[in-house]
């Protein structure tokens, strides 16, 4: 069948009128899911409607479809960066989205080169992005992957044991990307075939993960585990107030945690806020807590680098008789209040990184240099019973939970269960959102129950389900988030026997980008020996 041709006449003024209203409408979807739970599973429809001018041959515009629209949407979601000056919530977000670029530019290419219909190269294209992003992004960035927004709807989530949430990005682009077939039917760039085959590739797509889902939430188990209570001061993080912080948080320990009632608390992330080793008044406050509960404390400080000069995030667990039992090094630093941001580039251009140091120090008072180790660290909590063997847990701290790959390493290092200690209110709704969903999906893929500990919330216990088992609500009028409060519940174990994601992961991820990359080879090979071919 011959298509028609594309609108070559299309005006120059009204294809950049369409496709900028594309995008827009693009940014709005994307808000809308990011914003209210229920919607989550729209952010698929959101990256693949930002794509479409990539696709589509009567635009042909694959970066001003996709930037302007995430661009917008980013910067409209973390608006609450302005509290550090309006330079800050208009500079970093173009700093840390840059690379959404990468999707656009991957399926243009699946266009150009190849024959495939848009609902299979869009999802392919999207999922090479996603783990691309935290390669070429800017902080090692990795937020708001498509498969993390399932999570509010635990049916169509349970496949990320079997794919993990890249995997699960790909699949949830296909019933969103077929609806781009079924426009390209009415603009004559594809025939009516192309469009029959799409809709049954989306129902296929959907009524598997429908299947799966509705399967394993009958089926997955779990142990009941040890009695967690978690702290949320719901104050604001800084070296000067970190006496304060520290007041608050013994004060809510110890009224909402009688003697024996828990087998760990756990601190929020900085909830020490300086170097807790060299510090013998936090020593002794920590050591008094623990003792006088009668439960090990878990909670996040500051240490110095084994360079003796550059300091971490670390977590620690410290016993009742003030024993360090474990220590956990966050590896993935965020830029700017972590570590140096383009620290090959200031070495090499001096210049250039004194500027960059005072505009950091412009925006949060200093200009941090922060090590990380290579790998992850598990942690064992003692048992109570002296015969029964200790429990090994991963601590992700912040946004570390967002990599699908350091929660695969955890899992098949027998991890029963993890606990996320973060403080990332400061950067608004959307980033509370995305880390309370990337959690819950962490706890899927590796079939373990999860503890979340935010300083000013969410904070909440998961199953291995992926569905919350209870959310720790504020004292004053019960909100989750910006308020204190105190929650003790048992956390859920997994087995600790790693998942079909845990084992093959690792190649799993890569492989939409390694499709791609083949796949626009192979087609910009074929079209060159057409080309070279004598004609007779």
């Amino acid at each position: 069948m011959t298509h028609a041709p594309p609108d070559a006449a299309l005006p120059h003024g009204r294809r950049l009128a369409e496709v900028l209203l594309v995008s827009a409408a693009g940014g709005f979807l994307w808000w809308l899911a990011v914003r209210f739970a229920p919607l989550g599973p729209l952010l698929g429809a959101a990256y693949v409607l930002l794509v479409t001018p990539a696709f589509l041959r009567r635009w042909r515009a694959p970066l001003l479809g996709f930037y302007p629209g995430i661009l917008a949407a980013l910067i409209v979601a973390h608006a609450p960066l302005a509290k550090w000056g309006w330079h800050v919530a208009l500079l970093l977000p173009p700093m840390l989205t840059w690379h959404y670029v990468a999707a656009a530019l991957l399926v243009a290419g699946l266009r150009r080169t190849t024959a495939l219909p848009a609902w299979l190269a869009i999802p392919l294209g999207l999922g090479a992005a996603e783990w691309l992003r935290p390669l070429i992004g800017l902080g090692n960035f990795n937020m708001y992957a498509i498969g993390s927004f399932l999570a509010p709807w635990p049916l169509l989530a349970q496949a990320a044991d079997l794919v993990g949430v890249p995997g699960l990005s790909v699949l949830w682009a296909v019933p969103f990307a077929a609806g781009v077939d079924l426009v390209r039917v009415k603009l004559g760039e594809a025939g009516a075939t192309e469009a029959r085959r799409a809709v049954v590739a989306a129902a296929l797509v959907v009524a598997g993960l429908v299947g799966y889902g509705a399967l394993r939430l009958t089926t997955v188990t779990w142990d009941e585990g040890p009695r967690i209570a978690v702290i949320q001061p719901s104050e604001d993080h800084s070296p000067e107030l970190t006496e304060k912080v520290v007041r608050v948080q013994q004060q809510i320990t110890l009224e909402a945690v009688q003697p024996g009632s828990a087998d760990l608390i756990v601190w929020p992330e900085n909830a020490i806020l300086d170097f807790f080793e060299q510090n013998r008044v936090y020593q002794d406050t920590v050591r008094w807590i623990a003792s006088s509960r009668g439960a090990p404390l878990l909670f996040g400080t500051m240490g110095i680098a084994p360079d003796g000069r550059r300091t971490t995030n670390m977590t620690l667990l410290v016993g009742p008789d003030g024993t360090v039992l474990g220590r956990y090094d966050k590896v993935v630093l965020f830029p700017f209040t972590e570590r140096r941001a383009f620290a090959g580039l200031a070495r090499a251009w001096p210049a250039f990184g004194r500027l960059l140091d005072d505009v950091v120090r412009a925006a949060w008072g200093r200009a941090p240099d922060g090590w990380s180790p290579d790998d992850i660290t598990l942690l064992e909590l003692p048992p109570s019973d002296p015969e029964a063997q200790p429990v090994r847990f991963w601590t992700p701290v912040c946004y570390e939970s967002c990599y699908p790959s350091l929660g695969r390493r955890a899992g098949r290092r027998g991890a029963r269960f993890f606990v996320n200690l973060t403080s990332e209110g400061w950067l608004g709704w959307a980033a509370s959102n995305n880390q309370m969903f990337v959690n819950m999906m962490r706890a899927v893929e590796n079939r373990v129950g999860l503890v979340r500990a935010g300083n000013t919330g969410p904070s909440a216990f998961v199953r291995p389900d992926g569905r919350v088992d209870a959310w720790l609500r504020g004292s004053r009028t019960g909100r989750l988030r910006m308020e204190p409060g105190a929650l003790t519940h048992r956390v859920a174990l997994g087995s600790g026997r790693p998942t079909l994601y845990a084992r093959f992961g690792d190649a799993l991820d890569p492989l939409p980008l390694a499709i791609v990359i083949v796949a626009i080879a192979g087609g910009w090979w074929s079209a060159r020996r057409r080309r070279k071919a004598p004609s007779r």
